[in-house]
């Protein structure tokens, strides 16, 4: 299954810009880096974990039923 995705740009006061993105539809599944391909590197990877935490806590939680 396929997440939006949304990227933007972050700016500090010391001028530097790094790239962040975030899946709205998975709370709290975000990623980072200098560039935009490597938020997105990140943000994937993230995503790939995340799903794989849900996925097992379910199996748990039917297990216990």
């Amino acid at each position: 299954m396929d997440y939006a995705m949304i990227v933007y740009p972050m700016h500090f006061e010391n001028g530097k810009t790094e790239w962040c993105v975030e899946y709205p539809d998975l709370k709290g599944c975000v990623g980072g880096g200098d560039t935009i391909e490597e938020a997105i590197a990140d943000a994937e990877a993230t995503k790939a974990v995340y799903l794989s935490y849900l996925e097992e806590n379910e199996k748990e939680q039917c297990s216990k039923s």
